[in-house]
């Protein structure tokens, strides 16, 4: 008798798969129903709201609205005009995704192959019986079978590690051409930017930093700006936009509506007045109060540094304070010896600035006529350690980002300024030092956290066998083999995966925007795509285990090495759930994307909370603004599914039929919706997309290949394990040879190639000097009254 394979106890059947690919597939006819009734209409009524958003906004980087046979005209874009209609953060977002349905493309035709000759093996037992019958526990232990596998998985991976070196070719030149000529739409002073943190208080003046970065980089600064701490004037500048709305609304109002004031609420127990009337009167008090602040915004930063300066000169007990080594190095050293106090406060200040080698600065030799007409207590304004600096040229720029402008690390850090469109300004003032620290602390809970999250794992795993959760509550246990018990077992589990995973990116995220307060949405990204691939990285070990780490303890204790056989063991007993997964992320989710029901269905249900005649102007306009996509919830998802199709590949081939439906289903998905629907709000030059990322591809192959030397070594067959370990030293030698020849070089631009860009395009001087300045001192950007204009207003205004 043949050996029985222990890989997995139960018999694992087709009746989940069948089924949720039967409910998906409904959602998919559904959804896709809807999506052609409705473009056709709004292409009818020439309504672009819904499927051409782009239109409103980016109709300069869209194709031509409402085009037949929208799928066929999305796979048929040229990459060129792709590249320049999306960015290059979408671009290779794309790639990516055909970079999956390329390699899954080959595991399909392999499976072809593999799948015949596993059918056909002699191994017998539950664990071979079934969905099994597909999979290499078919094969018996030392089969020589297993050397057919061993020339698939030499394919599968020289085939990836040629298309990765094929991407990395493309995307190091689109790269380098990124940091030379940026994006379109972004501001040309993003490229000439730098941010700088732990500004040194004797700094944080725009005219005496400018003079710092002067002596360094001589005649080729256009100008600095220094963040300010003005917590009183951001007070104001909200309370003035929700003034702002009130009043829109009311204006928007067929009837005068009427509003309570002098009572705890505006909508009772005080005076009824006329509703527009009091929101102008309150518009009117806080600009003139914004503008009272704003005037004191420079007057309050001088009297800051003015105390600064003070503070420095004398001590606690208002001893003058002079360095020792003010007069060191001078020729004549009888001059310390004739000095004398000073004795007014423009000598004090201009001798305690003299060992700073700085001199006094114009804004702040009249500094005594403001000192009184200030309380700094009250304005609560003051320079913070933040600072941007823009440059003349590119080659200056570069060089103060690739150099250490100081000796110390706790001094002033440079970095490259971030896209202004994404910079979080509630956070900008946020000091470096602790923010880092928050990093740290922050750090050691998810790591405690990705230690207990086999609880909430384990519990998600456990609906997957009703029958064991229905006997543990002592209650009759129902028959397996009825069609819906295969749709709950199959279904649950992964949607209750999904709504886990999306409360824990949304955790992530408000972690990183409101504990380390991060600067940027591209900085937010980034640590969101980071912690959120780890715990993805940690869903598929603790699924394939069986939903806990705990019970492995004891063994792994006994035995370190047996982890890697225990999650190859048990490997084949998962993927029927790894199947569902696949099936709902790839045709559910790419029919709700395409049909942007959500979308409509929300809008549908404010239409009808809020009457038509309630909708404001800026409520209008804000409907046509393009959605955009999370990099850092998106990414994690899409490298975990190849994650699944590459370890399967040899072990459950069939999975890669599954990982093409999805990759090449997502691919023509979002490359309409990029052309045609979404857009990004800041562009990041494929960092987010593509070169941060590549660590966690490469370790998906590195896991890859000891899953199947494992796996080999497990079926008793020690020449393929053998074996296995030569694509293993090639994925090294590969991975050392682009990481030290490519991918270091990606993250600035050459100082030789910046310097030949100043000089075919010259230095540029005509700048925005508003780019950087934060929004509450920014006069462009106050809010205006928007007057709803009727002729936008009708049945098809918001969808």
């Amino acid at each position: 008798m043949a050996p029985i394979d222990s890989s997995t106890d139960v018999v694992v059947g087709w009746s989940a798969i069948w089924m949720t690919g039967i409910v998906v597939g409904v959602q998919f006819v559904l959804c896709y129903a809807f999506f052609m009734i409705k473009r056709s209409n709004d292409e009818r009524n020439k309504v672009f709201d819904l499927y051409e958003t782009r239109q409103h906004s980016l109709g300069h980087r869209s194709p031509p609205p409402f085009q037949p046979h929208w799928y066929l005209k999305a796979y048929q874009m040229s990459d060129s005009e792709t590249l320049r209609c999306v960015g290059l953060d979408s671009y290779m977002f794309l790639r990516l995704l055909r970079f999956g349905a390329r390699l899954t493309a080959l595991g399909t035709g392999l499976s072809i192959i593999l799948i015949p000759i596993y059918s056909t093996g002699t191994a017998r037992g539950n664990s071979t019986e079934g969905f099994n019958k597909l999979t290499l526990a078919r094969v018996e232990h030392g089969d020589k079978r297993m050397a057919i596998t061993v020339v698939a998985w030499y394919i599968f991976i020289g085939f990836i590690l040629r298309e990765l070196h094929n991407e990395w070719k493309s995307f190091a030149l689109l790269r380098q051409q990124y940091l030379a000529r940026g994006d379109e739409d972004v501001p040309k002073e993003f490229r000439y930017s730098i941010l700088c943190e732990q500004v040194p208080e004797w700094l944080q003046s725009e005219k005496r930093l400018k003079k710092y970065f002067d002596r360094l980089f001589p005649e080729k600064v256009a100008q600095t700006t220094i963040c300010m701490e003005m917590s009183c004037l951001d007070k104001l500048v909200e309370e003035r936009e929700k003034v702002l709305n009130n009043l829109e609304r009311a204006d928007a109002c067929a009837h005068h509506p009427k509003v309570s004031i002098g009572g705890r609420c505006s909508c009772c127990w005080g005076e009824k007045v006329d509703a527009i009337e009091h929101y102008r009167t309150e518009l009117s008090r806080l600009n003139t109060s914004i503008c009272h602040e704003r005037e004191l915004v420079p007057l309050a930063a001088n009297h800051v540094r003015h105390q600064r300066k003070l503070s420095r000169i004398f001590s606690s007990n208002g001893a003058l304070n002079v360095p020792e080594n003010l007069f060191s190095g001078r020729k004549h050293s009888s001059e310390a010896n004739n000095f004398k106090q000073p004795t007014d406060l423009s000598s004090l200040i201009e001798c305690n600035e003299s060992h700073f080698s700085f001199s006094d600065d114009d804004e702040e030799r009249d500094i005594g006529e403001h000192i009184n007409q200030i309380d700094i207590n009250e304005s609560k304004i003051s320079p913070s350690s933040t600072a941007f600096v823009t440059f003349t040229s590119l080659r200056a720029k570069q060089a103060a980002a690739q150099c250490a402008l100081t000796p110390d690390r706790t001094s002033m850090r440079v970095f490259h300024a971030p896209d202004p469109r994404s910079v979080l300004w509630e956070n900008i003032n946020f000091p470096f030092s602790m923010q880092d620290t928050a990093k740290f602390g922050m750090k050691v809970v998810w790591i405690v956290g990705i230690l207990f999250w086999a609880i909430p794992v384990s519990v998600v795993n456990s609906l997957a066998n009703l029958n064991s959760i229905l006997q543990a509550l002592n209650i009759k246990t129902v028959d397996s083999s009825k069609p819906w018990y295969g749709f709950l077992s199959g279904l649950l589990p992964v949607i209750a995966l999904a709504l886990l995973l999306d409360a824990l990116y949304a955790l992530i995220v408000l972690t990183a925007k409101r504990v380390l307060k991060l600067k940027s949405l591209s900085d937010v990204d980034a640590y969101a795509t980071y912690w959120y691939q780890l715990y993805q990285f940690a869903n598929l070990w603790l699924i394939v285990i069986g939903g806990s780490i705990f019970n492995q303890f004891q063994s792994l204790l006994n035995d370190p090495q047996s982890i890697v056989t225990t999650i190859a063991n048990a490997m084949i007993g998962s993927s029927v759930f790894f199947v569902n997964m696949t099936l709902t992320q790839s045709i559910g989710k790419c029919a709700l994307d395409i049909s942007q029901l959500q979308k409509f269905v929300i809008a549908l249900l404010m239409r009808l909370w809020r009457s038509e005649s309630t909708i404001t102007q800026r409520q209008m306009d804000r409907a046509k603004i393009p959605e955009t996509y999370q990099w850092g919830y998106e990414i994690p998802q899409i490298l975990f599914i190849l994650m699944i199709v590459v370890l399967y590949c040899p072990i459950v081939p069939i999975m890669e039929v599954f990982g093409l439906i999805y990759f090449a289903g997502r691919y023509i998905t979002y490359k309409h919706q990029f052309l045609h629907v979404n857009a990004q709000t800041f562009e990041g030059g494929g960092n987010a997309t593509w070169l941060s990322i590549f660590v966690f591809i490469i370790s998906i192959i590195y896991m890859a290949e000891a899953v199947f030397i494992a796996y080999m070594g497990l079926k008793q067959s020690p020449a393929s394990a053998a074996f296995g370990f030569v694509p293993l030293v090639v994925t090294f030698v590969f991975h050392l040879d682009l990481r030290y020849k490519t991918i270091t070089y990606l993250q600035n631009l050459p100082l030789q190639r910046a310097a030949a860009i100043d000089v075919k395009e010259g230095e540029c001087s005509d700048f925005n000097r508003l780019i950087y300045l934060q929004p509450s001192l920014n006069t462009c950007l106050d809010e205006q009254f928007h007057v709803v204009d009727s002729n936008t207003r009708g049945p098809d205004a918001v969808f």
